[in-house]
């Protein structure tokens, strides 16, 4: 994914607020700040936001099926060991979804329940289509989308793997890269579980991008392919589970999936595997040089002009609070705490909805904006000085009016937080 398109992903669904339309449907609000310019070249790079997927289960699971036959399993094990210091993450993925496609045999739609409507087969889910761009970006910020939430993902990294005349070709510092992680798991105190696979992993930085969910679903991927597995619980390199059998976990504090949930040091690593899979990649006798690949920049918002107004927090003073690159709204601050505490105030949303930060001509004749239920809020907000997305607008200010006397509260909240709570507030799906 280039980066430019990238960025401007990032700021629709990572930073940008989430509403459901009259449909029900589970939709992104687009920035008014993104261009028209901007939303041309993400339909021409095949993303437009909120690409929801009309496929059906029937339909998922033969396409899924149809791509993982034609996916050359040696080319796409190069690109799986490219996307560990090289490639795009994206490349991650294809792999584990081509092995999916392979195991997966022709289903009926199986609901978990009659309160459940996920397919005890396959994972796919009846109550909501997918977001296939939304799955695009995750594929590639963490290396995932090959199929453990239901086919139609899994369809998806094939058809934008099988979209590209040539695949990415592993250099000698990737093969040295993944023959040190296997090294590295193979090398792990008897007994060891994903949990500190997954430490360790992080420590060695091995990975291009080296944070704890990449990690983790880097290993994720390993099982997946039966590279590292349990007997009892294999990868879908080795045979078929279904969506039932990978959804069972050793306990209810595992958060990951069979076969990872099951496997340990102890299982060690499945040889047969890596020579099948991987047998043409050998490592290198010295330890290559690292590519000079410069490090993607998250997608962030257009500066909006002006600053905090400085002081400590004081009674009167209005700060506001930004929701989305273009809304902000604002809270009133009643008082400020007179403890050994960290400094707080009282605050409460006014209402109060602008593109950029309001100013003080803006707060005339301003009320309080109750919580939707039509009770009123207040909390001790920690954080007002030196939180970013938040800053001091106007100081002095009178109070104003409201019908109903508020009872003294010991709620807190942190500055943070009231991007999140302002939903309680305030219908933002507009």
């Amino acid at each position: 994914m280039k980066p430019e398109i990238r960025a401007l992903l990032e700021r629709i669904y990572l930073d940008g607020t989430t509403y459901f339309d009259a449909d029900g449907r589970y939709l992104h609000k687009v920035p008014s700040t993104i261009s028209a310019q901007d939303l041309q070249a993400l339909d021409a790079a095949g993303l437009p936001p909120n690409a929801l997927s009309a496929t059906t289960h029937d339909e998922a699971v033969t396409r899924l099926r149809e791509l993982a036959a034609r996916v050359d399993l040696t080319k796409a094990a190069e690109a799986f060991v490219t996307s560990l210091s090289s490639a795009d993450l994206s490349w991650q993925s294809v792999l584990p979804a081509a092995c999916l496609g392979l195991a997966m045999p022709a289903h009926e739609f199986l609901p978990m329940s009659q309160s459940n409507p996920i397919c005890r087969v396959c994972f796919h889910d009846a109550r909501g289509p997918l977001d296939l761009t939304e799955r695009a970006l995750f594929r590639s910020i963490q290396g995932t989308g090959w199929g453990s939430d239901g086919p139609v993902e899994a369809v998806a990294a094939l058809e934008f793997a099988l979209a590209h005349p040539t695949w990415p070709q592993p250099s000698e510092h990737d093969a040295w890269t993944f023959h040190s992680l296997l090294e590295l798991l193979a090398g792990l105190p008897a007994g060891s579980r994903y949990s500190v696979a997954r430490k360790a992993l992080k420590a060695a930085k091995l990975l291009s991008a080296n944070t704890v969910y990449r990690c983790e679903s880097t290993l994720e991927a390993l099982s997946f392919i039966s590279v590292i597995e349990n007997a009892e619980h294999p990868g879908l390199f080795t045979g078929w589970t279904s969506a039932v059998e990978r959804d069972q976990r050793p306990n209810i504090r595992v958060e990951v999936p069979a076969p990872l949930a099951w496997w340990s040091a102890d299982d060690g690593i499945n040889t047969a595997v890596v020579e099948r899979l991987f047998g043409g990649i050998r490592k290198p006798a010295t330890r290559p040089s690292a590519p000079v690949a410069a490090k993607p920049k998250r997608g962030t918002a257009p500066r909006v002009a002006g600053r905090s107004l400085p002081g400590p927090v004081a009674a009167g003073d209005v700060y506001a609070v930004r929701l989305s690159e273009d809304l902000w709204t604002a809270v009133y601050c009643h008082a400020v705490a007179d403890d050994d505490g960290p400094e707080r105030g009282l605050v409460e949303y006014l209402d109060l909805l602008t593109p950029v930060p309001a100013v003080p001509e803006q707060l005339e004749g301003v009320g309080y904006r109750d919580r939707r239920n039509g009770k009123r809020w207040q909390a001790w907000c920690t954080g007002l000085a030196k939180t970013t997305g938040v800053r001091r607008v106007a100081q002095g200010i009178v109070a104003p009016p409201h019908a109903h006397k508020h009872e003294a509260t010991l709620l807190r909240t942190g500055a943070k937080d009231l991007r999140y709570t302002a939903d309680l507030h305030f219908d933002l799906s507009g």
